[in-house]
């Protein structure tokens, strides 16, 4: 007997350990690897017409279009059970409703044990096989997990008498509950463990993504509210949040908008950083080390939680290639460079008001009028803004002095001292007699944290720039220099400075491709004193 699956990433791992258990012969697709590469939509059909019978659960994925029409023409001499998440999908069913309603129990319910049964089930009711099954069995929809605890806790007071935290911060982490149920934790676990080594305390929680009273699931901020706040009052320093929808996302209301709103109020109540960091569903490890950034991943992981207002999508798992699925995996580095921000962010909001530094970075938009273009924004008025910020952080005690009054006095200051990243009109001797240099970095200085960087990394720079920090390289400086040292312009206001962005891929006195790379070379990587400006701040 054979069965081809067309499931999406995280279906993978659990109908694969099904399969090994059972013994069946199990051809597993993934929906999200078929989109990127169509040369296997043929390879998928050929097995589905192979098959004795195919089990799919369809997604919104484009490769559908092209896909269903040829399942349909199978559909007349194999069964089909279709599930997905918007119940119109299941109509490619060919199998009666009851089996596939049932069929979506198992799964929904999840867990091997629901999923093993799944199949022997259909195995039994569409294809005639002896077989024995247990009904679907309904697994918790929520709860506190701990990868050291022998069981999950089913209250917020059981899991902290166990977990005894200590003084330090506290933060919450909410994770799916698929996840949980899947036994599929790397990720998990990984956080986890860099939270606590950080000295943080963690209360890890599992949700169901959205409230369902068919199903009798809440929504995941009713769990926010039971699990992270104690009689109204917050009980954490921070929350990482790893599920993509929205907090108050309901089946009923499943894409609207306004979806967002529940989650933007509970945050506020929250008063805390909200992380939500990125798990690659179609990346492998060795694809995203190679790759520019993301990409299919981009959409759930980092457009939909902007909505929310949420922070940091540092990415933190990839896939792995395990005899053939592709299961999601921890990247350790990264999962430990998420904490330190966490830690850092949990400082910050305990440092006095007064003590707080902050930087404005102001757009400037190579050879488009050169210092006309500074502070541009489509639309806005972001010099005003600027303005208008600074002078509602001092009412808030930030220590921000001589802050301009309005957007003409800020611009007229930053041009009056020539506090601009400009090679071309502006000559280096006139940003300094003016005031316009915020620090200079030395050679030494600035080499003591360029050698920190890949050594491919710095490869690049070097050989898009010359060597740090002003080698010259086809007549082109790559920073600005004054006697050895970089200059980092910008004006200062007490614990505030306002600078102007530094030219990302462009250098020198002349306005040609040499010199503006990046209008040609799109991954050209920035200029020695791009990257000394960051550095400094």
């Amino acid at each position: 007997m054979k069965i081809t699956c067309l499931v999406g990433n995280s279906y993978l791992p659990i109908i694969a350990r099904a399969g090994k258990r059972l013994a069946f012969d199990m051809q597993l697709y993934s929906t999200q690897r078929l989109e990127e590469q169509s040369t296997r939509i043929d390879e998928a059909l050929k097995s589905c017409q192979e098959s004795d019978l195919i089990f799919m659960h369809r997604g919104s994925e484009a490769m559908w279009d092209e896909v269903e029409p040829k399942l349909k023409l199978i559909a007349a001499k194999k069964p089909i059970v279709c599930l997905g998440y918007d119940q119109a999908y299941w109509i490619l069913s060919t199998a009666p409703a009851s089996v596939v309603i049932t069929a979506n129990a198992y799964l929904t319910y999840g867990g091997e044990d629901n999923v093993c049964n799944l199949f022997l089930y259909l195995a039994k009711e569409l294809l005639g096989m002896e077989a024995s099954f247990e009904p679907p069995c309904p697994m918790p929809w929520e709860g506190a997990y701990h990868p050291d605890a022998p069981h999950h806790f089913e209250s917020i007071e059981d899991y902290l008498e166990w977990y005894e935290p200590d003084d330090g911060p506290t933060v919450g982490l909410l994770f799916s509950r698929f996840y949980w149920v899947n036994r599929n934790l790397g990720v998990e676990d990984e956080l986890i463990r860099a939270l606590e080594s950080d000295g943080m305390n963690v209360i890890p929680v599992f949700s169901y993504s959205v409230r369902d009273d068919n199903l009798g699931t809440r929504s995941m901020a009713e769990v926010v509210g039971d699990y992270f706040f104690d009689k109204g009052v917050p009980r954490l320093d921070a929350l990482i949040k790893t599920v993509p929808f929205f907090l108050g996302q309901e089946q009923k209301s499943a894409g609207e908008y306004k979806g967002n709103k529940t989650g933007i109020n509970i945050y506020k109540e929250l008063n805390v950083p909200v992380f939500q960091p990125i798990l690659s569903f179609h990346m492998s490890l060795e694809e995203w080390e190679k790759a520019n950034g993301l990409s299919s991943d981009i959409g759930w992981s980092v457009a939909m939680p902007e909505f929310e207002g949420v922070i940091e999508p540092i990415i933190v798992s990839a896939g792995e290639n395990r005899n053939g699925v592709l299961e999601r995996t921890p990247i350790v580095d990264r999962c430990q460079k998420l904490s330190r921000r966490v830690k850092k962010w949990i400082a910050l909001s305990r440092k006095p008001i007064s003590e707080r530094r902050v930087a404005f970075i102001l757009h400037n938009n190579p050879c488009a009028s050169v210092e006309a273009a500074v502070g541009g924004g489509a639309h806005l008025d972001t010099i005003e803004s600027v303005s208008a910020i600074m002078n509602r952080m001092i009412a808030a005690g930030y220590t921000l002095q001589d802050a301009p009054a309005t957007g003409k006095e800020l611009i007229t200051t930053i041009m009056d001292r020539k506090a601009i990243s400009e090679f071309r009109w502006t000559p280096i001797e006139e940003i300094v007699a003016k005031g316009g240099v915020l620090a200079y970095q030395t050679k030494e200085e600035y080499e003591k944290w360029f050698c920190t960087l890949a050594p491919k990394v710095k490869d690049r720079v070097c050989e898009a720039w010359g060597n740090p920090p002003g080698e010259l390289k086809n007549d082109i400086p790559p920073a600005m220099l004054y006697e050895g040292k970089i200059v980092i312009t910008g004006v200062k206001y007490g614990n505030g400075v306002v600078c102007v962005q530094p030219k990302r891929g462009c250098a020198g006195a002349r306005c040609d491709g040499q010199v503006c790379k990046i209008l040609h070379d799109p991954d050209v990587p920035p200029t020695h004193q791009y990257m000394a400006t960051y550095r400094y701040l």
